[in-house]
């Protein structure tokens, strides 16, 4: 397991698997994990989680998927303790995507939100069909963001 901060309160990173995973997400401050991977084991169970087993497809997400996992995001980042670790397979593909439109709805362009994750993770993509489609959710949602 291995985490990547793109922000003090959000991180990325590659799948809970082992009982000493859960302990080093405790130690750097974690309470709210998003499981992108198709399984779900009882360990990501110890965090308020939310859990959306979606294949890495290359695919569009639906907007349900996003409306869903901000409102996760924005509950989570209400309480002032609160560190989000969005969690894929390898943490490379899903995980970052999806923590770009985090940042994309906290306002970040597009440039600054993908630089923020290659810097956090060089190896790291935000896949084209998952990066248009939340921006798309987020312009609908909000008008025009860059």
């Amino acid at each position: 397991m291995k985490a990547f901060f793109v922000s003090k309160r959000l991180a990325f990173g590659s799948a809970i698997k082992t009982k000493t995973h859960v302990k080093q997400l405790r130690a750097l401050g974690i309470t709210h994990v998003i499981n992108l991977r198709r399984s779900n084991n009882r360990k990501i169970q110890k965090f308020s989680h939310l859990w959306f087993p979606f294949k890495d497809d290359m695919k569009p997400r639906p907007r349900w998927f996003y409306r869903r996992t901000l409102k996760f995001y924005r509950k989570a980042m209400k309480r002032r303790d609160a560190k989000l670790f969005v969690m894929c397979h390898h943490g490379i593909c899903r995980s970052a995507s999806l923590t770009y439109f985090f940042l994309r709805s906290a306002g970040e362009g597009r440039n600054k939100a993908e630089h923020r994750i290659k810097k956090a993770r060089p190896t790291a993509r935000v896949v084209p069909a998952y990066r248009d489609s939340s921006d798309s959710f987020l312009y609908h949602r909000n008008g025009s963001r860059e």
